[in-house]
């Protein structure tokens, strides 16, 4: 879920779809209120809800982006999250069998 979509009302939504509808002489005092409406929600929002850090990982930032994308570029972004998603698998696994082996270690020959 996107921010808009957590704070924002289906009614608000839908009066922003609805803006390019209004009489031209409407629409901008509609949009402004609409915009207004919105930043207070906002300002509601965190005043409730904290802000929490999403981790800077590349697979997390695609997923976030790919909503976003149209759908002619989403499948391109897929396979670029799969790939950091596989690198990030990939690494994972490599620093878990290297940290079984630290520098100068001997196998015991008992």
């Amino acid at each position: 879920m996107n921010f808009d979509e957590a704070i924002l009302p289906k009614e608000l939504q839908a009066a922003k779809a609805f803006l390019p509808f209004l009489p031209a002489n409407i629409q901008e005092m509609a949009a402004i209120c609409i915009k207004w409406v919105e930043l207070r929600l906002t300002i509601e929002y965190f005043s409730k809800n904290p802000p929490v850090q999403q981790s800077l990982e590349p697979g997390n930032i695609m997923k976030c982006l790919k909503g976003i994308l149209p759908a002619e570029e989403q499948a391109s972004f897929e396979q670029f999250a799969d790939m950091f998603e596989n690198m990030d698998m990939y690494r994972e696994m490599f620093e878990g069998f290297s940290s079984s082996f630290t520098p100068g270690q001997k196998e015991d020959d008992t």
